[in-house]
């Protein structure tokens, strides 16, 4: 069902058209006037890649995050930035100038065997996480993925023996997150649709991982798309479980778009969020439609009649 935009059309015409110029060339927007995201209860924070379809080629980092400042974003997440050298200088400056945070970037662990459930790997996915670490630091960033591997055919182990390794690498670096100040989100991830040998799935898994290993820094990464697939029970699970979770991805399902293009009612998971007064970011981690501004227009539409 296509999302209402009532709000942001009516904000829109009372709005001048936007002109930028990037890489010497013009580019025509709708942005309202007053920053709307700005405004709402929730930290909303758009992909880079969302911001970065609405502008055209040659494009700058600092164009990205004028843009962003425009709708009133707080943030943009592009879990890739700490990792990208070519760019990572110019993503730093852009945040600084602009004021708008990097919210969350790749730190220890990928989607592959082993990683965290292997004792194995747990030497080098410490110089992984104390690299993450710098890297967020340089872009001014609080906030690092783990990812706790997959099991395969070839490669399985016991339930019980893949969570204690898990926490044994966890309580490992969790005095190294501290002392940095940054906090690392473990993922969730459905193996019904996308990757079906990942261990982390569950609300309940997740959180006896972060009573475990027992740090303000070590929390959960709730990825509303991939728990709609594994389990559902959206609100309760989020409200449960607010103080064990340190951010959010979103995106809708079937099809992992914007909001309002599946079966998640995000106006009511979004104030049920807000009713919790969780504080992290909410993080766009999906793709369009039928255009990045249109996506941005139904995200914000998310929020008309209540916030």
């Amino acid at each position: 069902m296509e999302m209402k935009r009532r709000s942001f059309l009516t904000a829109a015409a009372a709005s001048a058209t936007m002109l930028s110029t990037v890489g010497g060339r013009s580019a025509v927007g709708a942005v309202p006037e007053g920053k709307p995201f700005a405004k709402l209860p929730l930290k909303i924070a758009c992909s880079y890649g969302w911001l970065a379809d609405c502008l055209p080629r040659g494009h700058r980092p600092i164009d990205v995050f004028r843009l962003a400042s425009d709708w009133g974003f707080p943030g943009v997440e592009l879990l890739g930035a700490g990792e990208d050298r070519r760019n990572y200088d110019a993503y730093a400056a852009a945040s600084a100038e602009t004021g708008i945070a990097w919210t969350c970037i790749m730190g220890a662990g990928r989607i592959t065997q082993g990683e965290m459930l292997d004792l194995g790997e747990h030497d080098r996915l410490e110089e992984q996480c104390a690299a993450a670490i710098e890297q967020a630091k340089g872009l001014n960033c609080k906030c690092i993925v783990g990812l706790t591997g997959e099991t395969s055919s070839k490669w399985t182990i016991t339930y019980d023996k893949a969570a204690q390794n898990v926490i044994k690498f966890l309580r490992r670096v969790k005095g190294m997150l501290e002392d940095n100040g940054i906090v690392m989100v473990l993922e969730t991830l459905n193996q019904l649709q996308n990757h079906q040998n990942f261990w982390l799935t569950t609300t309940d898994q997740a959180q006896l991982i972060v009573q475990a290993v027992d740090s303000p820094n070590v929390k959960q990464l709730y990825d509303i798309y991939h728990q709609q697939i594994t389990e559902g029970n959206l609100i309760p699970n989020i409200k449960n479980n607010i103080e064990g979770i340190g951010h959010m991805h979103i995106g809708d399902n079937p099809g992992r778009k914007q909001p309002g293009t599946g079966e998640i009612n995000y106006p009511n998971v979004f104030k049920a969020i807000a009713e919790t007064g969780y504080d992290g970011y909410v993080a766009v981690e999906c793709g369009h439609t039928d255009g990045a501004e249109n996506a941005i227009k139904d995200l914000l539409a998310c929020f008309d009649g209540w916030a």
